[in-house]
């Protein structure tokens, strides 16, 4: 479905942090809008319907049957993203998803199929592929800048306050979801770390074959794991490892933020300004000292994730991120708990 329009207009499908952070981008945006804002919870819609002036119902199907909604944006606990989503593409609405996709793969399955049936596109809200910074990096990386990859290394590491696991970083709604396994999906690894995944895969274009994990919750009362250790091969043959923990007082400290891929010929660092290191280096380049990565056009925020999901709706084209996309780093994180309560490697593809 083609909307013959300049601007798509959002129903907002739950009203917590990170929907209140969407909000500033979809109402920033040159092609989007907000029509109608929906949570269960009356009290958290009405700071956002005052300040946005819009209609507001703790009722999906109202929503759904607003015909000044022309996508939804829903970012609720991990669980419902499916099965929100699949009704949202049942009323011919478009859709775009918070990560994780779903939770399982059965679900994410369920919702790509849904969206394709009733004609709608979906897309899934990571950064990487509306970054101008990782777009720079891709193009080098698939340009054989680095040689053959041969490592990536994947560093997640902070420390979580207490009240997050019942409020988030603001404080904003008070609910447990993230806590519980049946309905945050797990921990760290779904929770931050996918981002990465993602970002790797979108820019090196290698997919995942086998990963070895170990996870536990060690330091915090939660059902999901707060540490985890994961061991990859791609398909190149490349090595890749994770490390991650939501409960690791001072963090990272001095270690660059980002994933890093390891070349035959350098090195990257995907942070927001990535640096590179290079034995051959591009033109007018030093060898062997980092440098920051050049590059022109928007970092990716909140802002850029809906205008660029905008723009594909209303011209006809892929969001620059897929439902297969969503798909396939949640199969990574759901492969890694497989072999983490198995102890055994686990191989991908997995079956959903």
């Amino acid at each position: 479905m083609v909307l013959m329009a300049s601007l798509l207009r959002f129903g907002i499908i739950g009203c917590g942090e990170i929907a209140a952070q969407t909000c500033q981008g979809i109402s920033s945006a040159p092609n989007t809008a907000i029509a109608m804002l929906m949570d269960t919870r009356p009290e958290v819609l009405s700071d956002l319907a005052e300040f946005y002036h819009v209609p507001t119902t703790t009722d999906v199907d109202a929503l759904l049957a607003n015909p000044e909604v022309d996508a939804v944006y829903i970012a609720t606990p991990h669980y419902l993203h499916a099965p929100l989503g699949i009704k949202a593409a049942e009323a011919g609405k478009h859709v775009l998803v918070e990560k994780p996709i779903a939770t399982t793969l059965a679900d994410a399955d369920a919702l790509i199929a849904a969206c394709e049936k009733h004609n709608v596109k979906l897309g899934v809200a990571f950064y990487a592929q509306v970054d101008a910074a990782m777009a720079a990096a891709r193009d080098l990386v698939r340009a054989g800048v680095l040689g053959k990859i041969t490592f990536v290394r994947l560093s997640s590491l902070s420390r979580k306050p207490d009240t997050y696991w019942h409020g988030g970083y603001t404080g904003r709604v008070y609910t447990d979801w993230r806590t519980r396994k049946a309905q945050a999906g797990g921990g760290v690894l779904i929770m931050n770390v996918i981002h990465d995944l993602n970002t790797v895969r979108w820019v090196t274009g290698l997919e995942v074959v086998r990963v070895y994990s170990e996870m536990d919750t060690l330091a915090t009362p939660v059902e999901v794991e707060d540490t985890i250790g994961v061991v990859m091969r791609y398909d190149n043959g490349a090595i890749g490892v994770v490390q991650a923990g939501s409960a690791m007082p001072g963090g990272a400290h001095q270690d660059a933020p980002g994933p890093r891929i390891y070349g035959t010929k350098g090195q990257l660092i995907l942070a927001s300004k990535p640096l590179i290191y290079l034995t051959e280096p591009l033109e007018g380049g030093v060898p062997n000292t980092w440098q920051e990565l050049r590059f022109s056009g928007p970092i990716a925020d909140r802002q850029q994730i809906v205008s660029r999901f905008a723009a594909a709706v209303l011209e006809g084209k892929e969001p620059p991120v897929t439902g297969y996309d969503g798909r396939k780093a949640l199969e990574i994180v759901l492969a890694a708990y497989r072999s983490g309560e198995s102890k055994q490697p686990v191989d991908l593809p997995l079956r959903a």
